[in-house]
């Protein structure tokens, strides 16, 4: 595994983005279940499209995640000038710099959208971000922390919960890191809109930025077409994300996401079950 990913971060991007393409297109040729899948959110999320523009986004959706995976071993180990280099554009850069003004730690929070970590992690040469990650066994887990480290990034394992490993950073005036947009464990979240769909959402988010006082910023990655680079884009928050009341805090915490997707929806990752829990007595929404 090591070997690989050496291997591939050497070779150009243009040519891992190509088969990161070619693997997308093998899972829609294929009719495979993550096409389905991403067929159905797209359908549901976005019923104003029409029927031709909803399997346009889906199919690009399945080679971005493809090259997302692919692309990943460069980002951590290739040429550091060269993934530096990267990011053509930090678009919105000021409102991530107002937060940090502050002087109360800044939340950013970023989704399975586009090339996330290709920006990611070079911006930790000028920003003082922690990763918040749970241990993982094995060569992966200490080729990400070598990667995510590499531009002076700092990681921090949340063996304690999130939460724990969070405040104190943010209490020092730090930035953490972290990825919302996934189904939490029962009693971690709450039902609140996504899409216009009731996604059961993490409220970790609503109850740290209310203890920590801390602004929160939404990023995501755009992937540039023909392997031309990336545009980091940086997001204000929707009012109320500190709100009192977890589920509308967590709501718009939802609505920033949902910013996002919109911005650039053929690049987030469709292809995940993201609804597939539901309110008691609700459907089964992929059936």
């Amino acid at each position: 595994m090591s070997l690989l990913f050496h291997f591939l971060a050497w070779l150009p991007l243009v040519v891992l983005q190509g088969l990161g393409a070619f693997a997308g297109w093998l899972l829609w040729v294929t009719s495979s279940s993550r096409k389905q899948v991403a067929l159905r959110n797209i359908s549901r999320c976005m019923p104003e499209l029409s029927a031709a523009e909803q399997r346009r986004i889906a199919r690009a959706s399945l080679g971005h995640e493809m090259k997302t995976y692919i692309e990943t071993a460069r980002v951590w180990l290739g040429p550091g000038n060269s993934v530096k280099n990267a990011v053509k554009e930090w678009r919105g850069i000021e409102v991530l710099e107002r937060a940090f003004a502050q002087g109360k730690g800044v939340i950013l929070l970023t989704l399975h959208q586009g090339a996330f970590e290709a920006v990611a992690i070079p911006m930790s040469a000028n920003f003082p971000f922690y990763g918040i990650y749970k241990p993982q066994k094995g060569v992966v887990n200490d080729l990400s922390l070598k990667g995510r480290r590499r531009f002076g990034g700092r990681m921090v394992a949340a063996e304690a919960g999130v939460r724990k490993a969070a405040l104190p950073l943010l209490a020092e005036g730090l930035g953490v890191y972290y990825m919302p947009d996934h189904d939490p464990p029962p009693g971690r979240g709450v039902f609140v809109p996504f899409l216009g769909i009731p996604a059961h959402t993490p409220t970790l988010i609503a109850r740290l930025a209310r203890e920590s006082g801390s602004p929160v910023v939404f990023m995501f990655g755009e992937r540039l077409p023909w392997a031309r680079g990336y545009i980091a884009h940086y997001v204000e928050a929707p009012a109320g994300l500190d709100d009192a009341d977890v589920e509308k805090a967590t709501a718009a915490m939802n609505l920033g996401l949902e910013r996002c997707v919109r911005e650039c929806p053929e690049q987030y990752w469709w292809g995940y079950k993201r609804f597939r829990r539901q309110p008691p007595g609700t459907p089964d929404f992929y059936r």
